[in-house]
């Protein structure tokens, strides 16, 4: 089983920005990768563009460290590499109280795909790349 990570490009192409080299954290306001991560990190994980229809897995990276960050300066700071726009929903608010960063290295294109298997929520699924054809 691989992991796909879902990713919302309906208001910003974020999957765009990863390919390209620019966004080289994907953000999350909880750490919901947590339970993905205690068995792939360090390892390879598609990510699927969502907000257009049916996810479509676009690339492939690897995780390889994550981490929170509490302050709203220090996310200011990070804004060249997580590219979350400044008052955008994804960005912090008042509200706010921590957001989770996940680093992805050796980002690389695949063809587009739309994966089955199973879903855990909106955030991830688990794509059986046994059974489907191998695209990546």
């Amino acid at each position: 089983m691989t992991p796909v990570i879902f990713i919302n490009c309906k208001d910003h192409p974020y999957v765009d920005e990863i390919i390209a080299g620019a966004k080289t954290y994907e953000t999350r306001t909880r750490n919901t990768l947590r339970s993905l991560l205690t068995w792939s990190l360090g390892e390879r994980v598609l990510i699927a563009e969502t907000g257009h229809g049916s996810p479509v897995v676009r690339c492939s990276a690897v995780i390889d460290h994550f981490g929170a960050v509490y302050t709203e300066d220090r996310w200011n700071d990070l804004r060249k590499v997580h590219c979350v726009p400044g008052g955008s929903k994804y960005d912090w608010t008042q509200d706010t109280k921590v957001k989770w960063l996940y680093h992805l290295s050796d980002v690389q294109p695949v063809a587009p795909f739309v994966p089955e298997g199973r879903r855990h929520g909106r955030v991830w699924m688990e794509y059986d790349d046994r059974i489907s054809q191998k695209n990546f």
